[in-house]
């Protein structure tokens, strides 16, 4: 888990960087086209589809994001409408298998629930570790050699001694950070966790979701039809005047036709939920609404739990936090290794030289 923890942490950027081709030159003076071109353009690409949803990026370079259901995810031409491909579906293909198997062990379909239950016991289970480590290395003394040979590394250790060093050292800079991304692991992980952390706050634990189709297929998606886009620029306009600062806005497509047009505003990173603004745009009454799945509408367990999602992955506090969630991935392995080093001389050292 550490290991396909420490691979996907940077899972955003890389995919950026690998989908780099995709960027576009805008022409001076060229102005993006309105939402009900491209998708008119997207349609003409792909006759049959049935969209889902809409990206775009305050970067005037970005490609617009389309989202088409089962059909997977393509890139648009934000000034042209021209469909530039689906990405680099290597980098998306590896990046989608390291996190089946970080979260379900690589199980698919009806054996995710086993694999899902052995990664949270795992998590579990090094959290316990982590708790015990920590008293294990609490000093008896509070001395200031004592510290130092628990806090920082020694070059002249070797063998046993120098595995100890790095156990401790490691572990200590790494214990709290590590022991947040545990937590948020086991919340994720455990319904019982989960609804733990509704109650504390005083708030009624949400419903389980809907299980999946039988057979463990997708399933269908309830649109039959698409809405009428009539009306639908001049409320993005009034979203982006109201929102200078945007670095984001994803539009999905209605349940049903004559329903508002639910709208995410993000200010910040991916996993900066405090910063984001979830809107509805009525293009019956031509009016942008405040939606109720917005963070400032949601209860503290809610809103918790909204945090615990990207306090795991270090997404909270953007690339600083990615950064120290993949340092402490680098640092379980880390100290998984050195620990059965430390086991192993214990055990079997001590037999090798009785023999």
């Amino acid at each position: 888990m550490a290991v396909s923890g420490l691979l996907i942490s940077y899972e955003q950027p890389l995919l950026e960087w690998a989908n780099r081709s995709l960027r576009v030159k805008p022409q001076p003076g060229a102005r993006p086209l309105s939402a009900e071109a491209l998708l008119a353009k997207a349609r003409e690409a792909l006759p049959g589809s049935m969209p889902a949803g809409l990206t775009w990026k305050a970067d005037p370079a970005a490609p617009v994001t389309l989202t088409m259901g089962r059909e997977g995810v393509f890139f648009l031409n934000p000034y042209t409408g021209a469909l530039l491909g689906r990405g680099n579906k290597t980098w998306q293909d590896f990046f989608h298998w390291m996190t089946d198997w970080h979260r379900f062990l690589g199980q698919h379909d009806a054996n995710r629930p086993v694999g899902k239950a052995i990664t949270g016991a795992g998590t579990l289970l090094f959290g316990l570790l982590l708790v015990s480590g920590i008293y294990l290395w609490w000093p008896r003394h509070w001395r200031l050699p004592n510290l130092k040979a628990a806090l920082l590394f020694n070059r002249q250790l070797k063998g046993r001694a120098r595995d100890w060093n790095w156990h401790n050292v490691i572990g200590f800079w790494s214990a709290f950070p590590m022991l947040l991304i545990i937590l948020t692991g086991v919340i994720m992980s455990y319904r019982w966790a989960n609804n733990l952390l509704f109650t504390l706050t005083g708030n009624v634990p949400p419903p389980p979701r809907a299980s999946p189709a039988a057979g463990g297929g997708p399933r269908e998606s309830p649109r039959s039809s698409l809405p009428s886009f009539t009306g639908l620029s001049p409320l993005l306009a009034e979203v982006r005047l109201q929102i200078p600062d945007w670095q984001l806005l994803s539009l999905r497509m209605p349940m049903k036709p004559g329903d508002p047009f639910p709208l995410m505003v993000d200010r910040g990173g991916r996993g900066e939920v405090h910063r984001r603004t979830m809107l509805n745009l009525d293009l019956i009454q031509g009016k942008v609404l405040p939606s109720p799945d917005d963070f400032q509408q949601q209860n503290l367990g809610r809103r918790l739990r909204m945090f615990a999602r990207f306090l795991h992955t270090g997404e909270l506090f953007g690339l600083v936090g990615q950064t120290v969630a993949a340092l402490c991935a680098l640092a379980a392995i880390v100290l998984v290794w050195t620990g059965f080093a430390l086991a192993w001389r214990r055990f079997f050292g001590r037999k090798s030289s009785a023999s």
